[in-house]
């Protein structure tokens, strides 16, 4: 079994959207966060998809998911005070239904321009060879600074941004997540860090630069603008 967990408890505080957490906001008439799961629900490899939501949009989320016939998100829980406790509420939610080797992808609610190869390397390379994190190669020269004066210039070649999604074994999943809290960590930055923090080795997956967290409402823009050329090039074609 593999399955997608989206996490999407996030209030979207660095965005310019008063009224409208970030998932929320729509593109072409359609929220992100449907957007997101679209990629997952149409993928012929996903069964099921666990979502963590904000509490109080959470009956908004479920009339998305009826709307848009989303049939495959089968747990909805309410998203916690950080994206670890997000995360690793959906991720209970399916260990209890789930098989151990079940392949959980994790990914952002707010990442929508993820694409289905993505989603099969990231099965693939959980299952051949262990945990998977979707990078993308980086193109600029990266500097270190810890204040205005720059310390170091990062040789480039074997840098890369990390993404999503970050894939592994659910059973590894609960594991590192139950040990976190336990630790008295809560606010861990993604799943990859958990990961190495717990001595697991970790398995690039090779991501599109598109492939970006909505974060800023710069981000909103740039996102709108590459739906905008899919949609042309859908018409023209």
């Amino acid at each position: 079994m593999n399955i997608g967990v989206i996490f999407a408890g996030g209030i979207g505080s660095r965005m310019s959207s008063a009224n409208l957490p970030k998932q929320f906001l729509e593109i072409h008439g359609t929220p992100l966060i449907v957007h997101t799961i679209q990629h997952f629900q149409d993928h012929p490899e996903i069964d099921r998809i666990a979502v963590s939501i904000l509490p109080e949009w959470r009956d908004r989320f479920v009339r998305l998911v009826a709307r848009y016939e989303l049939t495959k998100v089968h747990w909805i829980v309410d998203g916690g005070a950080t994206g670890q406790e997000s995360r690793h509420r959906a991720i209970r939610a399916a260990v209890d239904e789930c098989p151990d080797d079940t392949v959980a992808l994790i990914h952002d609610g707010v990442r929508p321009l993820i694409n289905a190869q993505v989603i099969s390397d990231n099965i693939r390379t959980v299952r051949e060879l262990g945990p998977a994190i979707t990078s993308t190669k980086f193109n600029e020269t990266i500097v270190s600074a810890s204040s205005v004066e720059i310390d170091e210039v990062l040789p480039r070649e074997s840098l890369y941004v990390a993404q999503a999604p970050q894939s592994l074994r659910l059973s590894t999943a609960i594991e590192i997540y139950d040990k976190a809290v336990a630790e008295g960590e809560h606010d861990s930055i993604d799943t990859g860090s958990l990961l190495r923090r717990f001595g697991h080795k970790l398995f690039r997956v090779d991501g599109p630069r598109s492939n970006i967290k909505i974060t800023t409402a710069e981000d909103f823009y740039i996102c709108r603008a590459f739906f905008d050329v899919l949609e042309r090039n859908q018409i023209g074609g």
